[in-house]
């Protein structure tokens, strides 16, 4: 597949276009995180401190991290204090913290009516349709909620997170007919599958996250509003990321890296031939991610 490979050392017009970020928009699992959502490995699972020094750097040089992941709340507070950053998008673009140190927040649901006053999370408003009551009578065994490395799916505000293996066409005809104003998002093959599980996958097959969500919400949408409500001029932006999910970032930020281990993704093909703001990765997961932080901030020096 032809697509154009991120050097260590950027030159001419991609030096220019990385010379002007200051916000890098990420994802987490199967990008910034080495397997297990470890941040002391490397992609082979090996000790390694190149992420952690990567981040210290960026830090000093002025560009802001922000996390922009499928997880809730609770797990992107934990995860942006630890590592030392102030905000994060969550639930693939429907939570926004604008700023932790003064708890600034707010739900965006794209094109979904949602009112505050209702007195219900969107979350608990994708509940009442009962689609997923009927997505757990269709696939037992195969779909179940993503239980957030056992915090819990009810831990969610805005989405509804699930994980398993099933066809994303029966999934949308289900909503379709329901007449709810929601969508089905993939958010990447899974490195592995936390317990309690209640799935029972064929042999040899992984398995998806997936994202029952408010109609029209998505990681770039989510990014939009976010510049929108922090002031940022999306000239300053760059977002990377591994999953299907993490593409439509590139249609919101000037430029856009794919970890190498995301062009095994059905739409990789389609989706660089399309977009001459993306560049892949020397490297997967957390090694491509420091690989093209680095170039980054090559282009600064």
């Amino acid at each position: 597949m032809p697509h154009t490979v991120l050097p260590d050392i950027p030159t001419g017009e991609l030096k220019e276009r990385l010379s002007r970020v200051r916000y890098v928009f990420t994802d987490l699992d199967g990008t910034m995180l080495a397997p297990g959502s470890c941040a002391l490995a490397d992609a082979e699972g090996n000790p390694c401190i190149d992420f952690v020094a990567t981040l210290l750097e960026l830090k000093r040089a002025g560009i802001e991290v922000i996390p922009c992941s499928g997880r809730n709340r609770s797990m992107l507070h934990e995860d942006t204090r630890l590592l030392g950053l102030n905000s994060y998008i969550g639930e693939m673009g429907g939570l926004l913290m604008l700023d932790r140190s003064d708890n600034r927040w707010e739900y965006f649901t794209a094109d979904m009516p949602f009112n505050p006053i209702w007195g219900y999370s969107p979350h608990e408003c994708i509940e009442a349709t009962g689609i997923l009551d009927e997505f757990q009578n269709r696939w037992p065994g195969l779909l179940e909620y993503h239980n957030d490395m056992s915090t819990g799916y009810k831990h969610r505000e805005v989405t509804v997170g699930m994980r398993g293996e099933i066809p994303d066409e029966d999934a949308r005809d289900i909503i379709r007919r329901s007449g709810a104003e929601l969508d089905w998002g993939d958010n990447g093959y899974l490195n592995y599958i936390s317990a309690p599980t209640t799935l029972k996958l064929p042999e040899g097959v992984k398995g998806r996250a997936f994202n029952l969500m408010p109609q029209g919400l998505n990681k770039g949408r989510g990014i939009e509003r976010f510049c929108e409500l922090r002031g940022i001029d999306l000239s300053e932006t760059m977002a990377i990321g591994d999953a299907t999910s993490d593409f439509l970032m590139a249609d919101y930020c000037d430029t856009f890296f794919l970890v190498e281990n995301g062009l095994k993704n059905q739409t990789a093909e389609e989706f660089l031939a399309t977009h001459d703001n993306a560049f892949v990765t020397r490297g997967r997961i957390v090694d491509g991610w420091v690989q093209s932080m680095r170039c980054l901030l090559a282009a600064l020096a």
